[in-house]
Order: C-alpha cells, then structure tokens, then sequence
C-alpha cells in the first residue's frame, strides 16, 4: 500500500501504524481517542512485537490523520489479500464464493445517507476477499464485476448471489473469468453449473 505521509518526519511505518490500528479495533476499541489509548497501554512486549519501541508509540492525532488519509478500497483489498494468502483450509479448486450487500447499521446520520457496500466472501474459511461501495448513484448490478475483479483466480469457483444478479452480462463475466455459478433465485434448479 503506498503511504500517504509525505517521507519527511515519519516516525513510525505505515504497517505498524495499520496493524496496531486493526489489532485495537479487533479487541473492541472503535474511536481513533480509544485506539490511541489502546496503543499506548499495551504491554512493551506486544509494542515490540508490534514493531513500535515501548517510549515511542504513535499518537492519537497521527493515527487518525493517516487513517484518513490512506484509501479505505486500499486497504481493505490489502487486507483481503493478505488473509486469503494465510487461508490453508482449502484451494482455490472447488472454492465457494458468496456476494452480498448489506446496507451497514449506524451510517446514516442527518445529512448522510446509509452507506451500502456490497462484499465477496469465501465460504469455507469465512473471509471478506473484497468489498465495495456501492453508493447512490449506482446499483449492485453494476458493482458485481469491479468486486470480484478485486479476487485472483476465480477458475473453478462456485460464486453465489441474489437473484438481482441474473443478469446475461454478470454469466458472461463468470464464464470469461472461468467461474461456476450457483442455482439463486430465479436463475436456474439450484445447483452449481458451468457458466
């Protein structure tokens, strides 16, 4: 992932930065305030391990600065990469995909409206592989395609979705990307056949 900082005064590395952000989060800590106080009360060791030394951590101020400054399609596809590649538990051959959109509760606010993105999920490990936006000025149907360009190796694959995504060009996507497609809705007898 390219930084978004400029290079001069950098004190700590995007990863680290990244990972001490996404550990805090995955322990419960949601506000950049909470983070922050996260990283500074973890034990020496674990700031170590982390890559931080223990009398210099990041502050509350620079991690959200460089949350918000790095590209949120970036990093969650950097994310996505990196867990697929540590996913042992099954090959890409025979692989199940499923993709949905959910609309997530609690973005809505008094000027805003709820923010709607739509995600591709492998089924036997249950990891995102990729996610999207999908904001007002667009639909699902539309989306389907730049999400799953986001995934690698998609031969051999079951990909599963709502009925919304019946559509001819979203078979002819699947068949050029030597997918299989699964039976939804009105889209066929519900079971996994070759695109």
């Amino acid at each position: 992932m390219p930084d978004p900082r400029a290079r001069r005064g950098v004190r700590h590395r995007l990863t680290v930065v990244v990972t001490a952000a996404v550990c805090a989060v995955v322990a419960g800590y949601r506000s950049y305030a909470a983070i922050a106080g996260w990283v500074a009360d973890v034990p020496a060791a674990t700031a170590l391990a982390l890559g931080m030394t223990a009398d210099r951590r990041p502050s509350e101020a620079m991690i959200r600065r460089l949350l918000q400054a790095m590209d949120p399609q970036l990093l969650t596809a950097a994310i996505s990469v990196w867990l697929a590649g540590r996913a042992t538990t099954t090959t890409t051959a025979g692989r199940t995909i499923a993709v949905d959109g959910k609309t997530l509760r609690g973005s809505r606010t008094t000027d805003t409206a709820a923010r709607h993105t739509m995600t591709a999920c492998d089924q036997a490990i249950c990891v995102v592989l990729a996610s999207i936006d999908v904001d007002g000025k667009t639909n699902e149907i539309t989306r389907f395609a730049p999400l799953l360009d986001q995934i690698s190796g998609l031969r051999d694959t079951v990909i599963t979705a709502d009925a919304l995504h019946c559509q001819r060009e979203h078979v002819i996507y699947l068949a050029q990307r030597g997918a299989l497609r699964a039976g939804v809705g009105g889209c066929g007898p519900g079971r996994a056949s070759p695109s």
